[in-house]
């Protein structure tokens, strides 16, 4: 077995029994290799149908649905810029943002899971964007993209709605125009 196979083993091995997200550069430094060979590592891994995620906390295997026990899913819309202010205002309420999706009108359906459900994991993520210089999905469908929200009651998710309509978040449809 090669080294990258041996590796790979390991990795899997880990992420099925860990009960957390690894974080690639855990997995980087663990291994003695770049954050760049795990991200291939992991791309490889996922061709051979290990059901791994990839979110903003990290690497995990998990068959349990992720988030909380209510969700809903709206349709957003904002330049980079008003990303945390968006993101605050779910928190804030006590909701949970699970992923981001867009409907690309040739890649169809592009979505990242997330996971954000605290102030830190807000700067966390936000410290990421910048870092990478990363641009987020909605960059492809004029700042239009799709978040699943999670939360305990629906009155959490209710009032994160409300607060992100009032803050002019929610894009509109066309039927609503």
């Amino acid at each position: 077995m090669s080294q990258a196979d041996q590796r790979r083993t390991e990795i899997v091995e880990l992420l099925q029994s860990s009960t957390r997200p690894i974080k690639g550069s855990e997995l980087s430094e663990r291994f003695g290799v770049s954050r760049q060979i795990i991200v291939k590592d992991i791309s490889h891994l996922k061709t051979k149908e290990y059901a791994i995620n990839s979110t903003s906390k990290g690497y995990f295997m998990d068959i349990e649905p992720q988030g909380k026990s209510c969700k809903r899913v709206v349709m957003c819309q904002h330049d980079y810029d008003e990303m945390e202010e968006e993101l605050k205002l779910i928190v804030e309420n006590g909701a949970m943002i699970d992923d981001v999706s867009v409907e690309h009108p040739v890649y169809g359906s592009i979505r990242a899971e997330l996971m954000i459900e605290t102030e830190e994991d807000i700067q966390a993520f936000v410290e990421e964007m910048t870092r990478f210089k990363g641009t987020m999905l909605a960059k492809l469908t004029d700042g239009i993209h799709l978040h699943t929200l999670s939360a305990d009651t629906e009155k959490i998710l209710d009032n994160a709605i409300d607060d992100l309509n009032r803050n002019g978040f929610l894009a509109e449809s066309e039927e609503m125009v």
